[in-house]
Protein backbone atom coordinates (compact mmCIF):
# COMPACT_ATOMS: atom_id res chain seq x y z
CA UNK A 1 0.00 0.00 0.00
CA UNK A 2 1.10 3.43 -0.96
CA UNK A 3 1.03 5.82 2.31
CA UNK A 4 2.45 8.84 0.66
CA UNK A 5 5.76 10.90 1.02
CA UNK A 6 8.01 11.80 2.94
CA UNK A 7 11.01 14.17 2.42
CA UNK A 8 10.34 13.83 -1.54
CA UNK A 9 10.18 10.24 -1.29
CA UNK A 10 7.68 7.59 -1.51
CA UNK A 11 7.13 4.87 1.43
CA UNK A 12 5.20 2.14 1.58
CA UNK A 13 3.42 1.11 4.79
CA UNK A 14 2.99 -2.73 5.49
CA UNK A 15 0.22 -3.72 7.68
CA UNK A 16 0.19 -6.85 9.84
CA UNK A 17 -2.39 -7.99 12.26
CA UNK A 18 -1.53 -9.14 15.91
CA UNK A 19 -1.61 -12.92 16.56
CA UNK A 20 -4.77 -14.00 18.40
CA UNK A 21 -2.45 -15.10 21.05
CA UNK A 22 0.06 -12.90 22.60
CA UNK A 23 2.64 -14.52 23.87
CA UNK A 24 6.34 -14.98 24.20
CA UNK A 25 6.99 -17.07 21.07
CA UNK A 26 4.55 -15.20 18.99
CA UNK A 27 6.66 -11.65 20.37
CA UNK A 28 9.59 -13.00 18.64
CA UNK A 29 8.20 -13.85 15.26
CA UNK A 30 6.20 -10.40 15.16
CA UNK A 31 9.52 -8.51 16.46
CA UNK A 32 11.23 -9.93 13.27
CA UNK A 33 8.98 -9.28 11.54
CA UNK A 34 8.69 -5.07 12.32
CA UNK A 35 12.78 -5.07 12.09
CA UNK A 36 12.42 -6.33 8.79
CA UNK A 37 9.61 -3.90 7.58
CA UNK A 38 12.34 -0.83 9.48
CA UNK A 39 15.51 -2.66 7.76
CA UNK A 40 13.41 -2.40 4.33
CA UNK A 41 12.24 1.40 5.28
CA UNK A 42 8.96 0.71 5.02
CA UNK A 43 6.74 2.30 7.99
CA UNK A 44 4.29 -0.50 9.78
CA UNK A 45 0.68 -0.45 10.32
CA UNK A 46 -0.89 -3.01 13.20
CA UNK A 47 -4.23 -3.76 12.98
CA UNK A 48 -5.58 -4.64 16.32
CA UNK A 49 -9.26 -4.36 15.67
CA UNK A 50 -9.58 -7.95 16.81
CA UNK A 51 -6.78 -7.43 20.07
CA UNK A 52 -7.66 -7.97 23.47
CA UNK A 53 -5.66 -6.22 26.22
CA UNK A 54 -1.89 -6.51 24.96
CA UNK A 55 0.14 -7.59 27.73
CA UNK A 56 3.27 -5.36 28.50
CA UNK A 57 5.70 -7.41 26.89
CA UNK A 58 4.26 -6.56 23.65
CA UNK A 59 3.40 -2.56 24.36
CA UNK A 60 7.27 -2.74 24.88
CA UNK A 61 7.97 -4.23 21.89
CA UNK A 62 5.26 -2.17 19.75
CA UNK A 63 7.20 1.24 21.76
CA UNK A 64 10.56 0.09 20.82
CA UNK A 65 9.95 -0.83 16.97
CA UNK A 66 7.75 3.17 16.75
CA UNK A 67 10.95 4.75 18.56
CA UNK A 68 13.31 3.10 16.35
CA UNK A 69 11.12 3.60 12.77
CA UNK A 70 10.42 7.41 14.26
CA UNK A 71 14.73 7.77 13.81
CA UNK A 72 14.63 6.57 10.29
CA UNK A 73 11.75 8.96 8.99
CA UNK A 74 9.49 5.92 9.37
CA UNK A 75 6.58 5.13 11.67
CA UNK A 76 4.72 2.58 13.72
CA UNK A 77 1.02 3.11 13.83
CA UNK A 78 -1.72 1.06 15.60
CA UNK A 79 -4.83 1.15 13.31
CA UNK A 80 -8.48 0.62 15.05
CA UNK A 81 -7.00 -0.28 18.49
CA UNK A 82 -9.81 -2.16 20.08
CA UNK A 83 -11.07 -0.43 23.31
CA UNK A 84 -9.40 -3.70 25.83
CA UNK A 85 -6.45 -2.61 23.60
CA UNK A 86 -6.06 0.89 24.54
CA UNK A 87 -7.37 0.42 28.26
CA UNK A 88 -4.23 -1.83 28.21
CA UNK A 89 -2.13 1.18 27.16
CA UNK A 90 -3.07 3.46 29.42
CA UNK A 91 -3.13 0.79 32.00
CA UNK A 92 1.21 0.40 31.94
CA UNK A 93 0.57 5.08 31.54
CA UNK A 94 1.23 5.02 27.60
CA UNK A 95 0.93 8.68 26.88
CA UNK A 96 -0.01 8.80 23.00
CA UNK A 97 1.49 12.59 23.08
CA UNK A 98 5.11 11.53 24.47
CA UNK A 99 5.37 8.10 22.15
CA UNK A 100 6.44 7.72 18.78
CA UNK A 101 3.51 5.28 18.88
CA UNK A 102 1.02 6.52 16.61
CA UNK A 103 -2.98 5.45 17.46
CA UNK A 104 -5.31 5.73 14.65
Amino acid sequence: MLSGAILGRVTMVITVSLPAFLGRSEAATFRNQLLVALEQKESIAVECAEAGPLPSLWVQLLHSAATSAKARGLSVSLKAASLECRDSLQAIGFDPAHSALVLE
